[in-house]
């Protein structure tokens, strides 16, 4: 093989060296999130309702759901503790309640119909979130 072959050898590896795709670089944040869903037993759903929660609904029900968030003192009737509700094993309840607000089931006007800023998909992201709520006692 002559240097001019060695040369044009190179130059076609050089060259399809730079049509090869880098992997995207990881995304911190995301990946900080799906260890943090790991490690508190969240499936990949039950984490986007995490999500969502801490979102819309922590304010009010707490971080841990159990009805005592910043906002819970200001409200009366009192904020549920989603974390002994025996409501929340229906799964069709808690979807109306969170898509349509707890007016809608005959509860407290406060909590708002969520339905208007949710996807069906998020809104069922929270209802699986919030029944694990339930079921972590």
């Amino acid at each position: 093989m002559t240097a001019r072959h060695v040369m044009a050898a190179l130059a076609v590896l050089a060259a399809a060296g730079c049509h090869r795709q880098a992997a995207p670089p990881a995304d911190v944040s995301l990946e900080a999130l799906r260890a943090e869903d790991q490690a508190a037993g969240l499936n990949y759903a039950q984490g986007q309702g995490k999500q969502l929660f801490d979102h819309y609904c922590a304010t009010c029900h707490g971080d841990e759901g159990k009805g005592d968030g910043q906002n819970a003192s200001n409200l009366n009737p009192q904020v549920p503790d989603l974390t002994t509700s025996k409501s929340l094993a229906d799964p069709a309840y808690v979807r109306r309640v969170i898509a349509e607000g707890s007016a809608a089931v005959g509860r407290s006007p406060l909590s708002p119909p969520w339905g208007r800023n949710l996807s069906p998909q998020e809104v069922e992201y929270l209802v699986l979130y919030c029944q694990r709520l339930a079921a972590r006692k």
